[in-house]
């Protein structure tokens, strides 16, 4: 039986050589008797007019992936090409037995014939490698990790359906509540009537609006945390306890992944209200900040696989909109400034009401952004490198799966937060999940924030010295960088130098991105101290500026003046990289980031003082943005996703012109807003919630003061 088993397997292995010895034979005659015909200026007999038309008539021309699909007897073929480490694409719609295994021992000929075109146009080879692919046969086995990604995906749906239907039932629940509240709370009204002998007009006209009010405030502090519902009399009721609707502890994790109720949270327009009312700015600040990314991440993948990629060099050297590309950086520096505004003021407000500040916190602190940010960030990786591979096709969908393909050695830095560390070739894009720098970057910032601002809390002067001093540091080291290694701007001038070790040496790292952060801390601390009253130079300060039209004008002018500056003082570089002298390039490196928050400080500095009329409350600070900003961290996450699955996926390459890049800007926009809403409702804000409830203490050691303890819960 062995011998027989192992005589049938030669035998088909025999069957599939002869089998593809014979295609590759067909194919060779099918070109040769190509190259024959056009030697003697005929059209070939053997190309069918399926295959004239479907295939690409040039560099970036895809041909018709689709017609070509369908067709009984052709396949597509996908000429993929290298130059300047940047892929060039080519379809071609082929016989069935012209298979891809045959086409890729044609590799290097056409590497050749390819430069000594580029040679005879351009004088120079412009071609570094080449291979032939056919999309149908691209897409990675399914493995482990696929199958368990997936079982995480249902179950998050799951957990969302489960939810949302305990939401329903808690509802229904806490109108029961409602319902019998009133009923005891009649009765303890009667019974006090009774004992104290008040006449029912006055109870009626008095007491019971009170206790309504009292009842009202029950049922939001029901709606808000999910926990059992107490009244307390105030001395003129005992406390009236309903133990048969408190919530089980399942119960409540459940709630948690209510989409219901945390769709209501997520997009509910809070009006401003306190000291921190101003803080509204930095909706808009985010949600702009956000659009600004995707505007850039748009133009750099849609430009970089567009259908007239030799007009590129040329386009770029225009001002306009192209010049808002490079500046698109500057988005990020300003998540930064707000992230370390936001750090020192929250958390100099809750260590305050500490008794003793004391550096044992601060690993709880870590904690806390560790779980922020964790959770969602690895759910998005998952289904970018497990699932999202399949949801589509395309004739260069090769490269949104080679995008994802860096994961399968990567995946790990990047959960670790330290993928920013490690070196990236091919210009910094061989990058698992590349857009996450920024998460490792503010992660990295965050764990040395809690110690300066306790530091600053227990000795201003030392604080505020070692700030300033690490300002300054990361100033200097930006500077020594782009010195030494002779970093010109990062623009697609046509005379630009390569800089393939530019986003890994400079760009990503924390010593480089930390100052518009500090600089927000330098904020945060300012406005602190004008809110406590602690430093009586700083209030009068604000105070002034609160009164003063012509300071709060004067801000403005120098915050749009050095924001703008910044912008678009870069123009002559588009055309000419050797406008600037080095040391100007250099300089500019390393204060532009720099110059540009502070300009943004300065104009949002008399809104957050509380000026209600100042017009960057006005704008920044529009309930509009409020749900955009709530879901930015999602947006980000998935922004980048979408711009590489619209663009891989589309069966012809774009026209680059602005109005065609506008155009897909917004609409990625708006695919990002509604996933990444849909992420935030389905694990962010979960997440959050599963927090609160394993980690907020309770109530009966919340209210004490003993020791260390304080007065409210601390969100650290």
């Amino acid at each position: 039986m062995k011998f027989l088993h192992y005589s049938l397997c030669f035998l088909l292995l025999i069957m599939q050589i002869q089998s593809n010895d014979e295609n590759n034979v067909k194919c060779e005659e099918y070109f040769k008797n190509i190259v024959d015909a056009i030697s003697i200026g005929e059209m070939p007999k053997n190309v069918s007019p399926q295959t004239l038309l479907s295939s690409g008539k040039g560099l970036q021309d895809l041909g018709s992936y689709l017609v070509c699909r369908d067709s009984v007897d052709l396949h597509y073929i996908h000429l993929r090409m290298i130059s300047g480490g940047r892929p060039l694409h080519m379809g071609f719609c082929l016989p069935q037995f012209c298979d891809m295994d045959y086409l890729q021992t044609f590799n290097e000929t056409t590497k050749k014939f390819i430069n000594n075109l580029t040679n005879l146009q351009f004088n120079r080879s412009m071609i570094e490698s080449v291979s032939y692919q056919d999309p149908e046969l691209m897409y990675p086995e399914w493995s482990v990790g696929t199958y368990l990604t997936l079982f995480l995906l249902i179950v998050v749906v799951g957990l969302n359906v489960i939810g949302s239907i305990f939401s329903i039932i808690a509802e229904n629940k806490k109108k029961a509540y409602q319902d019998d509240l009133q009923i005891e709370i009649k009765n303890k009204a009667a019974q006090k009537i009774n004992d104290s002998k008040i006449e029912e007009t006055s109870f009626q006209s008095e007491s019971i609006n009170q206790l309504y009010r009292r009842s009202e405030l029950i049922q939001n502090e029901i709606m808000e945390n999910q926990e059992s519902a107490f009244m307390s009399g105030q001395g003129q009721f005992e406390e009236i306890k309903y133990e048969k609707y408190k919530e089980a502890t399942w119960e409540r994790f459940a709630l948690s992944f209510s989409f219901i109720h945390n769709y209501q949270k997520l997009f509910k327009i809070n009006e401003p209200q306190g000291d921190n009312a101003g803080f509204v700015v930095f909706n808009g600040i985010r949600s702009l900040s956000i659009f600004w990314v995707i505007f850039g991440h748009d133009q750099l993948i849609r430009g970089s696989n567009s259908f007239n990629l030799i007009d590129i060099p040329y386009k770029i050297t225009e001002p306009g909109w192209v010049t808002l590309t490079p500046a698109a950086y500057f988005a990020v520096d300003t998540f930064f400034f707000v992230g370390g505004f936001l750090a020192a003021v929250l958390l100099l407000e809750k260590l305050t009401k500490l008794r003793t500040i004391k550096f044992t916190l601060v690993p709880a602190m870590w904690l806390h952004r560790f779980l922020r940010i964790w959770p969602t960030y690895a759910f998005c990786i998952l289904v970018y490198w497990q699932l999202t591979v399949y949801m589509s096709d395309g004739p260069i969908w090769n490269e949104y799966i080679a995008s994802t393909s860096t994961c399968n050695t990567q995946w790990w830095k990047n959960l670790l937060f330290i993928d920013n560390m490690f070196s990236h070739a091919n210009n910094g894009l061989s990058y698992c999940f590349g857009w996450g720098w920024y998460l490792s970057n503010d992660f990295q910032i965050f764990l040395i924030t809690p110690i300066l601002l306790i530091i600053y809390a227990r000795n201003k002067k030392i604080g505020l010295t070692i700030i300033i001093s690490l300002l300054i540091g990361s100033v200097f080291s930006a500077y020594y960088i782009a010195f030494s290694h002779d970093y010109h701007l990062q623009i697609g001038t046509p005379n630009a130098k390569p800089q393939p070790d530019y986003q890994d040496v400079f760009y990503y790292k924390p010593w480089v991105r930390i100052s518009p952060y500090l600089i927000g801390i330098l904020f945060g601390l300012f406005y602190r101290n004008y809110i406590s009253g602690q430093n009586q130079k700083l209030v009068d300060l604000a105070k002034k500026i609160k009164d003063s039209v012509l300071i709060r004008t004067l801000l403005y002018l120098i915050g749009i003046g050095l924001t703008q500056t910044i912008i678009w003082i870069i123009i002559p570089l588009q055309k000419d990289m050797n406008a600037w002298p080095p040391q100007a390039q250099y300089f500019y490196q390393a204060f532009n980031r720099v110059f540009f928050v502070i300009g943004v400080g300065f104009c949002i500095t008399p809104a957050l003082l509380g000026c209600k009329n100042d017009p960057s409350r006005f704008i920044l600070g529009h309930p509009f943005w409020q749900p955009i900003a709530r879901i930015s961290f999602c947006m980000y996450l998935t922004h980048f996703i979408v711009i590489l699955f619209m663009t891989f996926s589309s069966t012809q390459l774009v026209y680059y012109q602005y109005s065609h890049i506008l155009f897909f800007t917004l609409t990625d926009i708006v695919y990002t807003i509604v996933i990444g809403g849909i992420l935030s409702l389905a694990i962010e804000v979960p997440c959050m919630n599963l927090e609160k409830i394993l980690f907020a203490p309770k109530k009966q050691q919340a209210i004490k003061l003993n020791g260390n303890q304080v007065q409210d819960q601390i969100d650290l």
